[in-house]
């Protein structure tokens, strides 16, 4: 053909863009394919044709179109020439960054970062990243000032060149200390801050760098008279204290000296939102002042260091007595990071548990607590957490814990457990489940998990769901423990699950199929089979209706005897069967519990009603991934490919085929 008729792919990229011609959803397919265009062209058509078109088109084009250009920039470093050339793509953000939107002036500062991170550090890219940080900090609106102060900290740590860091430190102390910048501008400079902190003690020279210029910034915005920026102000100073002190032992020594007094000026802030940010970086900053101990731990530094974070009149204690719920919460969040970092020993003299005793204290004979159901959830969560702290004496922690319990607030009591069931569950934190003997401590929570389970007295399902689920996770974690105490009290457990798999309530007997495969790792299969499912088992084959369900069903009467509200029907029961038999199947059951199983489900894929049909076939899938290869052929495969093809109820049949391809797969077929 005529070589003027080649395809120009600028030319395509152009009209495609053009916001006249094509609406946004072909213009943002353009923008999505950028890069592929890019990497044809090849890097010098990239740099003189490409990105010239793109700066034409950012000051025009909508905002969805610019934030999904910044992403799709973000990427370019390796098609607009690799490292060395990659400070060219900075004037397509420093366009964006003018731009009124601030989601799109916000990716085009991520995109900077990706950007600068990735690039090499020659002259080019020094001279031009300087020029556009400097453009915008010195810009006539507000916005381009806010999103300047972003573009700081990955320059400052992805250029290794002390004077050039130099420069742009001043250039941010320009930005973050004129005197008469908005509240927008101030609030970004003080997020900035404990970027560039991060950043500064990342490099050479830290400790001269985060105490003579950062923090000289960060003491201002500390003592500024607009309270959103003392809260992002408070956070920088958490991250401040965090990198400075991970530098070394002396450095974390001395950012204590500097830092101390601002964490108490912080506690004492008239703004909650203020002392709200000091307690939720407060564990951080205990950890990072503990690296101040080193190796060799001088006795009086540690003392005072320690006083100053848990004893009387520490921040936290004063947290704990504050007027704000939201920042009693932090407080008690930050318990389980300060038993962490200083230790079980420590945390029990100090003014810690006692506080969280009083905030979670309930009147035992009443029910009644004085402090807010969200406090009283995150103490229990606390103190639960807190008994894996070592050397953490569960004394101290299992009255509170325990009266918990004793709430008449349904919603708080719900709240209690699912608290208690995140610190059992948690793997992280492994906790000795001794201590929920008789005669330990925390040993009335058996007690009372069993009372929950009563439907009589906890007429509330989600209280007798969650009571089961926290008596099974105590069980199997006691008989993992090889617990002394533990066999009195499996009789008990096998009952409550017999209660709760054939409980009214759907949920609960859902959770309660759940539960077996934790108590099948603990006490084994044959005691789930005998002491959970034998009697459903038993209690299906002997309802009334049982004949009438079968394959060669009885005929019914002609008048049926109408099952109470809280009855369970039939094939609730056979569904619930099912759904245990397929959770608790896995490669470790034997010939004889596989042969036995088949069975039943044989009869279950046969039944009148659909549901039971389907959930019976589901478990036969599961059989027959371990079943070996006699009774996959003879039974279940057989079974399965009859429903395939026969079965009336569509899903069975659709599902009962996806079932049957898998088998055929794994058998090579």
């Amino acid at each position: 053909g005529d070589p003027n008729d080649a395809f120009d792919p600028i030319a395509f990229l152009e009209t495609q863009m053009d916001m006249k011609k094509n609406p946004r959803d072909v213009r943002a397919t353009a923008v999505k394919s950028m890069k592929n265009i890019a990497a044809n062209i090849g890097p010098d058509k990239v740099q003189t044709d490409l990105i010239p078109l793109i700066c034409t088109l950012i000051p025009e084009e909508e905002d969805e179109i610019l934030f999904l250009l910044a992403k799709e920039l973000g990427g370019f470093v390796t098609v607009v020439g690799g490292p060395a050339c990659g400070y060219m793509l900075l004037q397509c953000f420093e366009l964006m960054c003018d731009t009124e939107e601030t989601v799109v002036r916000d990716a085009a500062a991520a995109a900077f970062a990706s950007v600068t991170a990735a690039m090499e550090w020659n002259t080019e890219a020094k001279e031009k990243c300087l020029s556009m940080v400097k453009n915008l900090s010195a810009g006539d609106w507000f916005t381009k000032k806010v999103v300047a102060a972003q573009l700081y900290s990955t320059p400052y740590l992805s250029c290794d060149d002390e004077p050039y860091r130099a420069e742009l430190r001043a250039e941010f102390k320009k930005l973050a200390e004129g005197k008469d910048e908005l509240p927008m501008v101030k609030r970004s400079c003080a997020t900035a801050l404990k970027s560039l902190a991060v950043a500064a003690a990342k490099t050479d020279n830290a400790t001269a760098v985060l105490r003579d210029d950062i923090m000289s910034t960060l003491q201002i915005y500390l003592k500024d008279k607009d309270s959103s920026v003392r809260v992002n102000a408070t956070d920088a100073l958490v991250g401040l204290i965090e990198g400075w002190c991970a530098i070394d032992t002396d450095s974390a020594k001395m950012c204590w000296v500097f830092t101390n007094a601002f964490v108490l000026e912080a506690i004492n802030d008239d703004s909650w939102r203020v002392r709200h940010a000091l307690m939720k970086g407060y564990g951080t900053i205990a950890t990072s002042y503990v690296k101040s101990f080193g190796a060799e731990a001088d006795p009086e530094h540690k003392t005072q260091v320690e006083k100053f974070l848990v004893m009387e009149g520490a921040p936290i204690e004063k947290a704990f007595d504050d007027m704000e719920t939201e920042v009693r919460v932090a407080a008690v969040k930050a318990s389980t990071v300060l038993g962490d970092a200083l230790g079980g020993s420590v945390l029990a003299k100090s003014v810690v548990i006692p506080c969280m005793a009083m905030l979670g204290e309930v009147n035992v004979q009443t029910g009644v607590a004085a402090e807010a159901p969200t406090v009283r959830i995150a103490v229990t969560q606390g103190l639960i957490d807190l008994l894996a702290v070592e050397e953490m004496p569960s004394d101290l922690l299992g009255l509170t814990i325990t009266s918990s319990l004793h709430t008449g607030d349904e919603p708080v009591l719900i709240g209690v457990m699912r608290a208690l069931e995140k610190g059992m569950l948690n793997k992280d934190r492994p906790l000795d489940f001794n201590v929920f003997g008789p005669e330990q401590p925390l040993g009335p929570l058996l007690e009372k998990l069993i009372e929950f389970q009563s439907a009589e007295i906890a007429d509330d399902w989600r209280i007798r769901k969650i009571s089961m689920t926290l008596f099974s996770i105590m069980m199997a974690g006691c008989k993992f423990a090889e617990a002394a105490w533990l066999e009195p009290f499996q009789d008990q457990l096998g009952a409550s699950m017999r209660v709760a798999l054939g409980d009214y309530i759907a949920q609960v007997r859902v959770g309660a199929i759940e539960c077996l495969p934790r108590l099948s790792a603990a006490f084994g299969l044959e005691w789930v089979k005998s002491n959970c499912l034998a009697e459903l088992r038993k209690d299906i084959e002997s309802d009334p209706f049982y004949q009438f369900h079968l394959k060669d069903a009885m005929e019914k009467p002609a008048v049926e005897r109408e099952r109470g509200s809280k009855e369970v029907a039939l094939h609730s029961k056979w569904i619930t069967y099912f759904a245990s038999l397929r959770v608790l199947i896995s490669e470790q059951i034997d010939s004889e519990t596989a042969a036995e199983w088949s069975d039943v489900l044989c009869t279950g894929v046969e039944v009148t009603t659909p549901n039971v049909r389907f959930n019976a076939m589901l478990a036969m899938g599961e059989l027959a991934k371990v079943a070996d290869d006699d009774l996959l052929q003879s039974k279940l495969k057989p079974a399965i490919t009859t429903m395939a093809n026969e079965d009336v109820d569509d899903d069975c049949k659709y599902f009962a085929k996806q079932q049957l391809a898998e088998i055929n797969s794994n058998q090579g077929y």
